[in-house]
């Protein structure tokens, strides 16, 4: 009898081992199993997802894992391919546009020259002029938002002064500050250095200023200012009806505070934030009670 309770015993010590053995073995393989499909989330990573349990659900869950990983990429891959060509559509579509375009403002400048219209024929002839150029300026931010969405060539990243680019791009404002009499307060700070793409760092306060134009009812300022290694750059502007505003949709691509009578194209801060991921900035945009202010960090 006791031969039998210590045989039983001994075989229920064994089976408990070998659960106990088993429970540490899936414990282990989960907690691996969970660090290959953290892995999976880095785009450059190709490794299937592997066990060292032969487990057959285990194992058919990481076959299972893997073929939806192969499907993701695919389909990861084939969206990138669609996205580009469709770029490369709207690239050719813009293109086409510009050109008649441009002769159609060529020629509907030369009628307006010519002084012989009614007064009623002079009005008419103004709008289709502004329409033409809202056309224009349509078709040329779509051929440059292609562009940027489509290169993924390297930054031609050099030393660039920044006080010297902003200074001159504010200063190519002043005639509709002066036409709308808009207040003004400019701070910049002289030479401050960042490595930055020429390009991209242009267009950048561009779009800002071109904005701001849009928008400003009464007042326009823009900041530069260096504390030790932090640079940041601010330009702010008051507006006209700040409930209007949809603050937490201004970077996305179209949008447009009042889409019945701001001019443009709604994609001027979308290419800002575009420029700024680019370069590795940060971006955001604030208000405070009417004032509008986009805040870049280098």
């Amino acid at each position: 009898m006791k031969l039998l309770l210590g045989t039983a015993c001994v075989c229920l010590l064994v089976i408990l081992c070998v659960l106990l053995w088993k429970y540490i073995s899936l414990k282990k393989n989960l907690r691996r199993f969970s660090q290959e499909l953290e892995k999976l989330k880095a785009s450059d990573y190709k490794q299937p997802v592997k066990v060292t349990d032969f487990d057959r659900d285990l194992v058919q869950l990481a076959v299972k894992v893997n073929e939806h990983t192969d499907i993701q990429r695919q389909l990861g891959v084939e969206y990138e391919e669609r996205k580009k060509q469709l770029g490369t559509v709207i690239s050719g579509i813009s293109h086409d546009f510009r050109t008649p375009l441009t002769a159609s403002l060529g020629y509907l400048q030369m009628i307006e020259k010519s002084s012989e219209l009614s007064d009623k024929n002079a009005e008419y002839l103004g709008i289709a002029m502004q329409k033409n150029q809202y056309l224009k300026a349509l078709s040329d931010a779509f051929f440059e938002l292609t562009k940027i969405e489509n290169n993924n060539d390297e930054l031609q990243l050099e030393e660039v002064n920044l006080s010297n680019i902003l200074t001159e791009t504010v200063l190519e404002q002043h005639s509709w500050i002066a036409d709308k009499n808009i207040a003004t307060d400019f701070e910049i700070s002289d030479g401050i250095m960042i490595q930055a793409d020429v390009h991209f760092l242009t267009r950048i306060p561009n779009n800002l200023m071109s904005n701001a134009q849009k928008y400003t009812s009464d007042s326009f300022g823009v900041k530069l200012k260096q504390d030790n290694d932090r640079v940041v750059l601010c330009v702010s502007n008051t507006i006209a009806d700040s409930a209007a505003l949809h603050i937490d949709r201004v970077f996305e691509p179209f949008y447009r505070m009042d889409a019945r009578t701001a001019g443009g194209s709604g994609l001027g801060l979308y290419v800002v934030k575009l420029l700024c991921d680019r370069l590795g900035w940060s971006v955001k945009a604030d208000l405070n009670d009417n004032v509008f202010t986009v805040s870049i960090f280098p």
